[in-house]
């Protein structure tokens, strides 16, 4: 698995509408956007869906690409991919399901839905945060506030929620006349995953959750937390490797040398082409961001060693070079409504105190929040599932934002729950072609997929990439 993957009659009742005005959904064909989707057969289109249930008249074309099965089996439920964020767009991982992903689709169709908001399907972008340099602070309060006056002028944010995006994942199901499902999800992919079981519970045959995060995670508060739980693991581990600790034998001093002279003074950098200051804040949250994948992870210690001998070069080399990825304006919709929200003054310090980020993305995430309107979830949103389908949850040791505890604790209340922790594994599959065996990931969870058999006995022989 690579980084193509970064790259779910209700209907009625939840329009709000009599059984005569109900107008059931509809997949509307469009021409594919890429060759290689036409090559793989892929059929892409629009299920148009109300954008507020009370008020169908105003709507939102949610964009879809449908990977067709190689070998299709009579009565195998789609493979619906809902991916992470908020505010990625799932028909990202199109090629990824048209290529080496393609084991995926032996016996079901895959299909890729825009979260509303996302992509093809009325993107909420902000430019002006979007396109931000990584070196300067993503939240500032002009473009926050910018941003906000045009998207309320064009949407009503109040319905960009995780509740009406399973509605949504629900009308594409119906519009391709699927009386269930299969799910693939990650990161916040898992949140939407247990709101539509909670939703539509016999709709879903099997489902297989990815760097699991509760419904209740008050996004960022712990990110700081979690992330210095694996820089601990991380000098742990290069202490333990005799390659390693040769290598670097001070990591833990040089790195807070580090953390240390930027507190005193921003490092000076050369960026596109021209001078630029780094400061402590950018430095730790880009470095949070590179723990995602084992490979990020494994490059830690040669980045911590190049920047205490005054050396930026690999640190500025894991920036993104182009905008971010992330509809921003989704982004924070969800996040601040789910989230943020629900964030005591109090917490901030307590769980950010004595870590390598300290409250930077938690206080710059809460400042953008009071701009930005808010929602309010039903009471019960945040509790998990009572119950649910076949689930594979599939936790890695060193995930950055949602550690095994998470999944281990939602697991233990479940029956039909099975849960898989990978040792070294990041937040998610992202970088697996790096890895020895890692392609028993795809094994373990296609054969779950198939048959509802779990087979984690490949997982002991993965080995993650070694100590750069």
């Amino acid at each position: 698995m690579d980084l193509h993957r970064l790259g779910v009659c209700a209907g009625i009742a939840m329009l709000g509408l009599s059984g005569a005005a109900y107008a059931a959904p509809s997949l509307a064909a469009r021409a594919c956007p890429s060759p290689e989707l036409t090559r793989a057969g892929a059929r892409c289109g629009v299920v148009e869906v109300p954008e507020d249930p009370a008020k169908p008249d105003r709507k939102i074309g949610l964009n879809v690409v449908i990977l067709p099965a190689l070998h299709p089996k009579a009565g195998e439920p789609p493979l619906f991919h809902l991916e992470g964020g908020p505010g990625i767009a799932a028909t990202n991982a199109a090629l990824f399901y048209a290529g080496p992903g393609s084991t995926y689709r032996q016996s079901q169709d895959v299909v890729l839905v825009d979260q509303r908001g996302t992509g093809g399907s009325g993107p909420l972008h902000c430019a002006a945060i979007e396109n931000r340099s990584p070196l300067a602070d993503e939240l500032v309060a002009r473009d926050v506030i910018a941003c906000r006056s045009e998207l309320s002028a064009q949407a009503d944010l109040a319905n960009y929620s995780t509740v009406r995006t399973a509605e949504d994942v629900d009308s594409v199901r119906e519009a391709l006349h699927a009386e269930q499902i299969d799910i693939w999800s990650i990161s916040n992919g898992t949140r939407l995953a247990q709101q539509y079981i909670k939703a539509f519970p016999t709709r879903v045959r099997r489902a297989v959750m990815a760097g699991f995060a509760p419904l209740d995670y008050r996004t960022p508060l712990f990110h700081a937390m979690n992330a210095q739980r694996v820089v601990d693991l991380l000098i742990y581990k290069c202490r333990a490797d005799p390659a390693c600790s040769a290598r670097y034998p001070n990591l833990q001093e040089e790195w807070t040398t580090v953390l240390a002279r930027l507190d005193h003074s921003p490092a000076q950098v050369q960026w596109n082409g021209a001078p630029a200051s780094l400061g402590r804040g950018r430095f730790t949250e880009e470095v949070r961001n590179s723990l995602s994948t084992a490979a990020g992870q494994r490059g830690f210690p040669a980045l911590v060693h190049a920047a205490f001998g005054g050396d930026f070069g690999p640190f500025l080399h894991l920036l993104r070079k182009g905008p971010s990825p992330f509809a921003m304006g989704l982004y924070l919709t969800i996040a601040c409504s789910e989230g943020g929200s629900r964030i005591a003054p109090a917490d901030v310090q307590r769980y950010t105190e004595g870590t390598f980020l300290r409250e930077y993305r938690v206080r710059e995430e809460l400042d953008a929040c009071a701009e930005w309107p808010k929602y309010q979830p039903g009471s019960d949103f945040f509790q998990p599932p009572a119950n649910s389908p076949e689930l594979l949850v599939v936790s890695g040791e060193m995930d950055h934002v949602a550690p095994p505890d998470y999944a281990e604790q939602f697991c233990s209340r479940l029956e039909h729950c099975h849960l898989v922790i990978i040792p070294d594994l990041g937040h998610g599959p992202f970088d697996l072609d790096l890895w020895s065996g890692g392609d028993c990931y795809d094994t373990m969870t296609v054969k779950f997929l198939e048959d509802g058999v779990v087979d984690a006995s490949c997982v002991r022989k993965m080995r993650a990439p070694a100590f750069r």
